[in-house]
């Protein structure tokens, strides 16, 4: 697939509430396909997407019709979001995952997640915990929260004797709540961090802050908490300033980025918190279908990463729960998903209610090996 094409963009008009396709059903989605902060999570969750769109069209459709999906480039702008949120209302029948936090945010802050007209997004990056508690009626997760990264990360220094901990997160307020969870696990333990920085993504100069801070207090592990870029950059700069910390950091860092960046041997040890199952275990029945469609349908040979698995298991979803509730309607889709309590999705479980839409704790830790793989 041409990474710079993917699917097909239509920027919408608003459409009436009774454009309800009778020929075909319509999965949405929006991203920063442009933005160089974001740009390959929204890209691949939503090629991710597509992939799935295709093999299902493949074998006949849903309900007789056929899947298409729709994107468009919000520029990782929180107002342009909501425009696209609200021009895919009444016609669309959910949201693959979204990722921006910003993003995210604006659109509960203006309500449109809980009134108005259904529209559900099945999944979130980042997986604040902000957006999980209170319930949201149009957000389902399927990932594990920060809460739950984090602290197995915290737990796991910690069981081995790892006390002197540093942290290292996005100056923004996901990075803000990231930096409380970490500050409070370390709590528990009778423990504080021995530095604690934030940074600003967009800001290239801001960066050497944390590094140098970082070489100043010399901690035994380094926890980070950001963008891939951002993880990526200051990762390089700690490890060419002679910082010899461990190095920590949940899903959202990208290994083929950090191995791409500094190579296989600097980027040897890194550990990252896994929330998706592990790509490499074709013995897991949704890895195997994933990787399969991919070879079929993306028209890449490039190697698959987590975030199109992550596309791909939401878009699952959401086909899944219109079979359930046999509607393709943006309210049947939030029905179906509703109901699937322990529902078993290839070797990966999903728990989900009408009080709960929080789907998944399951957290694992992985590693960079010499050869720039992940293993888990």
């Amino acid at each position: 697939m041409d990474r710079s094409i993917g699917v097909f963009l239509a920027f919408l008009v608003l459409a009436p509430a009774s454009a309800w396709s009778q020929t075909e059903i319509v999965l949405g989605h929006a991203g920063g396909y442009n933005n160089p902060a974001i740009k390959e999570i929204a890209v691949e969750l939503r090629d991710g997407g597509k992939i799935l769109i295709d093999a299902v069209n493949a074998t006949g459709g849903v309900l007789g019709r056929k899947l298409r999906l729709e994107a468009i480039d919000d520029d990782f702008k929180p107002e342009e979001t909501a425009k696209a949120y609200q021009a895919m209302r009444s016609r669309v029948s959910a949201w693959i995952t979204h990722v921006g936090s910003a993003n995210i945010a604006y659109l509960i802050k203006q309500g449109l997640i809980d009134d108005g007209p259904p529209l559900p997004i099945v999944g979130t990056i980042p997986a604040n915990e902000q957006f999980r508690t209170p319930l949201r009626r149009n957000l389902f997760h399927f990932r594990a929260g920060d809460q739950d990264q984090l602290a197995k990360i915290v737990e796991q220094l910690t069981t081995v004797g790892v006390n002197r901990i540093g942290i290292i997160a996005r100056n923004n307020a996901s990075g803000a709540e990231a930096t409380t969870i970490m500050v409070e696990e370390l709590n528990k333990r009778g423990l504080k961090p021995v530095a604690q920085t934030r940074y600003d993504v967009a800001k290239e100069t801001d960066y050497d802050k944390p590094v140098a801070l970082m070489r100043e207090h010399n901690p035994a592990a380094i926890i980070l908490h950001g963008t891939p870029v951002g993880t990526a950059e200051i990762t390089r700069r700690l490890k060419k300033s002679g910082v010899s910390s461990l190095l920590y950091a949940v899903s959202y860092a990208d290994y083929q980025q950090i191995s791409k960046l500094l190579g296989s041997e600097m980027a040897r040890g890194f550990i990252i918190s896994q929330v998706m199952p592990n790509m490499d275990n074709q013995t897991i029945p949704i890895v195997r279908a994933f990787r399969e469609d991919f070879a079929k349908y993306s028209g890449s040979k490039s190697e698959p990463t987590q975030f199109h698995l992550e596309g791909y298991m939401s878009a699952r979803l959401i086909v899944e729960a219109i079979k359930r509730s046999k509607d393709p309607s943006a309210q049947g889709v939030i029905r179906g998903l509703e109901s699937m309590k322990d529902f078993n999705l290839g070797g990966y479980t999903v728990d989900w209610s009408p009080t709960k839409h929080t789907g998944s704790s399951w957290v694992d830790l992985s590693i960079i090996s010499t050869k720039g793989k992940l293993l888990f």
